[in-house]
């Protein structure tokens, strides 16, 4: 079998794209995840970044452990070809106890920890027949008022 010019460069070139491809998948995911942590201003992100890959109309399911006194911000996004994404927040017995699709601003919500206790996100895309990168960041900080919804 003799090997082109040719055949060597379009063989090279399919190569490069199929290891090129889901590093710039990835680079998009994280741009998005650099921007939700700037939106969790003035909470201090707790440098954790929980990244979920949706796929097909499935919800991605974090669970995540919150502490006795301390109010708490969510922030999710997406990458851009995934689109808008919601949230559900559900107790350790999968009571529901926020809901995204159904606020105001579907992209975060604050809440303070009245005890310590592990909480279950379950994020899903807006758009059911899309699939992609979706994260969820979490900042925290010290109470200053009560006027915080109390959890």
């Amino acid at each position: 079998m003799k090997l082109s010019v040719k055949n060597l460069v379009s063989t090279t070139a399919l190569i490069v794209i199929f290891f090129a491809l889901p590093f710039s998948a990835n680079a998009q995911c994280k741009s998005a995840v650099k921007e939700g942590i700037k939106k969790l201003a003035p909470y201090t992100h707790n440098g954790q970044v929980n990244n979920v890959t949706l796929i097909l109309d499935e919800p991605s399911e974090i669970h995540i452990s919150f502490y006795k006194g301390l109010n708490y911000k969510f922030q999710i996004g997406s990458e851009e070809a995934l689109g808008k994404v919601t949230f559900r927040v559900l107790d350790e017995y999968k009571t529901e106890i926020y809901n995204s699709a159904t606020s105001a601003n579907p992209e975060s919500w604050v809440f303070y920890s009245n005890s310590t206790q592990n909480l279950i996100i379950e994020i899903y895309a807006v758009e059911k027949e899309k699939q992609g990168s979706a994260y969820l960041v979490v900042g925290m900080q010290q109470p200053k008022t009560s006027a915080i919804r109390t959890l």
